[in-house]
This record gives C-alpha cells, structure tokens and sequence, in this order.
C-alpha cells in the first residue's frame, strides 16, 4: 500500500471547486421567496460536504493502491490519471516514490462529463 500526500495547491483547488459547487446552487434561491428557504440551503450545504469526502475517498482509494489502471505517462515521465466522481471527471497529475511508497498529487482539473 502507497502512502498519499496532496500539495498545499491541490487542497486549495478542491476547496474552491466545492465552495463555487455550492454557491452555485446556493444562487439559485437568493431572493426567491421560497418559505423554508433554509432547509434547501441546508440540503445543498450537505451535498457539497458529501461531494467534498467522496473526492478525498476517491483519491484514497485509487491511490494507495498497490497499482493504478489506467494511468498515463507522458513523454517526460509524468503521471496522471483521470478519476470519476459523480457527475464530474477528475484529471489527477502525481508523482510516484516507488522505494519509500508515497504518491504525492501536484495538480488536480475538475471537468463535468
């Protein structure tokens, strides 16, 4: 099993894809004079925190794994892999430490599919 680490860019990303998710959403019923207006916001609240742990799980998952499928090497040694989550594709560039077993995620995409 690989150890995995993100770069301080790659949390950052994260956050805001899911900070812009959830606004996004959140938009939609500013002044709508919908009654009980809080309980959908507190919805979309909860779905965004989902969304955000089933990145991470995602990440984990794939890479702690002993071998990743499906990855892709470019022409000059770099990785990368692309990831489902939900209704997004995630393309995901890291580094592999074979000897001391650490995969480190230097840049993450997120592309709805």
């Amino acid at each position: 099993m690989f150890k995995l680490k993100l770069d301080s860019k790659v949390s950052g990303k994260i956050s805001n894809f899911i900070d812009s998710y959830l606004n996004k959403f959140l938009s939609i019923f500013v002044d709508s004079w919908i009654d009980n207006v809080y309980k959908i916001e507190e919805s979309y609240i909860e779905i965004s925190r989902n969304f955000k742990d089933n990145i991470y799980g995602s990440l984990e998952k794939v890479f702690t794994e002993d071998t990743i499928l499906w990855k892709k090497i470019s022409e000059d040694n770099d990785l990368s892999v692309i990831i489902s989550v939900w209704n997004f594709r995630l393309f995901v560039d890291y580094f592999e430490d074979k000897e001391n077993k650490i995969r480190i995620i230097e840049d993450i995409e997120f592309y709805r599919k």
